[in-house]
Parts: structure tokens; sequence; C-alpha cells
């Protein structure tokens, strides 16, 4: 997607004008992730990209408009890699289990990948959560799809409805705040397989116990 498509940003035209914004857009988000949004200032990203702060004015107005490319920029790419994942995997050759565990486990995994700067940028003033919210409709809408080819084995009197209610149960499961007890990967972990449980139990009518994470599925980082 062109760079102007996605916010104010003045489209570099030459391959070392593209150079130097990735390096700009790279210094900010490892403040971010750092420091937080409290850490990021024109000056400091600059010297860590080993820029100018002339640069950083050619390509932005402002911090407020990097931080709206960047808001834009990390959900959409992370969009156009969950698409080209999903794409990748032979999902024809998994039944209705193996379609749950995979999915709930890229859900998870879409959650927590890199998820400490993005939560930085989620709390910087002004922030908009648009593209975060088109990214996660995007991506239960893909896996209801692949759940849906499966509707033969679902018990569920109406599929379609029952489908997207339980991926929104099992993300619900997902992203609940940490209570006691509930922390650390292993925690985690056994959080997915509850959830994996959840929707089979929702769609099948049985009580299902959670199964193994299906190994022909290749697990990704959605943020590359």
């Amino acid at each position: 997607m062109a760079e102007a498509e996605l916010s104010r940003v003045n489209p570099p035209k030459q391959s070392r004008s593209r150079r130097t914004l990735e390096r700009i857009v790279g210094a900010a988000l490892e403040i971010l992730e750092t420091e937080g949004p409290d850490g990021l200032t024109v000056q400091a990203i600059v010297e860590r990209a080993g820029s100018s702060v002339g640069s950083f004015y050619a390509r932005f107005s402002g911090k407020d408009d990097l931080l709206e490319y960047l808001g834009e920029r990390v959900w959409r790419e992370a969009a156009s890699r969950w698409d080209a994942a999903l794409a990748g995997e032979d999902w024809a050759g998994l039944d209705l289990k193996g379609i749950v565990a995979g999915a709930i486990a890229l859900l998870g995994q879409a959650g927590r990948s890199r998820a400490s700067y993005l939560k930085a940028l989620a709390r910087t003033p002004g922030a908009r959560d648009d593209a975060y919210l088109a990214f996660h409709t995007h991506i239960l809408r893909g896996i209801e799809a692949l759940l849906l080819e499966r509707a033969a084995e679902i018990d569920h009197p109406d599929p379609a409805v029952a489908v997207p209610l339980a991926l929104q149960a099992a993300l619900a499961v997902l992203e609940a705040p940490v209570a006691s007890g509930l922390g650390g990967a292993a925690a985690m972990e056994r959080r997915a397989q509850e959830a994996q449980a959840l929707v089979l139990s929702y769609l099948t009518g049985r009580s299902a116990h959670a199964p193994e994470r299906s190994e022909q599925v290749d697990f990704f980082d959605v943020w590359g």
C-alpha cells in the first residue's frame, strides 16, 4: 500500500528516501517499546535513526503525524501478513478440531507479538483504535470462513450465528486481564486451551477437552 494512502506522510520517491523513512519508523517503534510514549520526541527519534530533524520534517509535519502513520501502518501490515499466513496453510487437511486449535493459537500469538510497543502506541494522546479494530474484524472474519467450511461438523442449528459468537467468546478469554494465578507463558497456553475447548463445546454441543496444538499448522509472527 502506498505511503500516502496511510496518512499525511510525504511519500518517498527515491530508495535513499525510503530507507530514511524506514529508519525513522524503526527508531520510533523501538522508543515506544523501551521507553513508552513519554520518551518519543523528534530529537530522540532522529538520534536513534541516525538521521536529522530536517529529514523528519520532510516526511511528517510533527510527532502527531508520525503517530497517526504508525497507528495505521502496523495494523495494516499485520493484516497483510495474516492473510499470507492463512493462504499458506493446508487447512483442507484439518478437521474442525484442528482448525480451532490452529486458529486460536494464531489469535493468541497475534495479540502477544510486539504487544509492548503497540500498547504504548495505543496510550499516546489522541490515539485512535480504528486500525486496531479493523485488524481484529479482519482476522475474525478470516477464521469464521475457515470454520464455516466445516459446517457439516458443527452440530449447532445455526453455524453462521454460532461461529462468530464462539470466536468472540474465545477472544475474550485470550485477552481478559490476567487474574491471580493466570500469568506467565504456561498460563497463557492454558488459557488458549480453554478457549479452544469453549469454541468446540459450543459448536458441537459436546464437552470438549482442549485438543493438542496441531503440528500441521505453521505458527508465525504476524509482525514479521
